[in-house]
């Protein structure tokens, strides 16, 4: 009967997994970073990306060998042997992938929340609330002394932490904005919470990541009739004076 050496195809696999790995997080496709925690987020993604090109390397390979060895020869209709389970083979291919869902949800949920809790507990901490809408967004801003509602246009200063609510009064949206790895989800009747801050002076995509109906196409503010204005991210002295001709253009 055939057989297969699998360890030597592991070890292989793991070698061809890791160079595969290395080059796609040299490839550096995401958005540049403009907040605090687009560090750590990205620092995490190139992990994951990493353990999962050795994932990669080491089932293709194994899948490739496989097909090879035990494939069916010309004119050859026979069945396959009737082979039972290995039961070691099978408790380590349960206990791998659940480790790594673990480590996956405990590495993730560890980092979210840390990034949650240095914005929303910081003292100077800028309070926003988001409303969507089918096609768009408003901006109500929390703090005293501020006194803006239903802005259409988000502008807040750079390296002051921001926690947004985010609702909808319609359609499901989310709130996305990539170069500070910030993405939450708008859902009616309920309201959700996030937080960034920004480290960046400048102008910024806002992005719906949820199919909400007609007109989604132009809720990207990257795109020509965009529904939605980029977030724009000023100094603190330009976000007092953007304060001031914002109140004194509504009264």
């Amino acid at each position: 009967m055939k057989t297969l050496s699998v360890l030597p195809l592991v070890i292989l696999g793991t070698i061809v997994g890791a160079v595969i790995g290395v080059a796609l997080v040299m490839l550096e496709t995401l958005p540049e970073q403009a907040s605090a925690q687009a560090a750590g987020i990205d620092n995490l993604y190139s992990a994951f990306l990493f353990v999962s090109g050795i994932i990669f390397g080491i089932v293709v390979l194994v899948m490739l060998v496989a097909l090879f060895r035990f494939r069916a020869r010309p004119n050859d209709t026979r069945d396959g042997s009737n082979l039972h389970g290995v039961t070691w083979l099978e408790v380590v291919w349960t206990a791998i992938p659940f480790v790594l869902v673990l480590a996956v949800a405990f590495f993730s949920w560890n980092l979210l929340n840390d990034n949650d809790v240095s914005a929303a507990a910081a003292k100077d901490c800028q309070s926003i609330h988001i409303t969507g809408y089918q096609c768009g967004g408003k901006y109500t801003y929390l703090n005293d002394g501020i006194g803006i509602k239903d802005s259409p246009e988000l502008v807040v200063p750079v390296n002051v932490p921001i926690a947004f609510d985010i609702t909808t009064m319609d359609v499901m949206h989310s709130f996305w904005v990539p170069a500070w790895r910030l993405q939450m989800g708008a859902t009616p009747a309920q309201t959700n919470y996030t937080s960034a801050t920004p480290s960046k002076i400048g102008e910024f995509d806002i992005v719906c990541a949820f199919l909400c109906g007609v007109g989604h196409t132009q809720m990207n503010s990257a795109v020509e009739g965009a529904l939605v204005s980029k977030v724009r991210v000023v100094s603190q002295a330009d976000f007092d004076k953007w304060v001031a001709e914002t109140k004194a253009a509504a009264a």
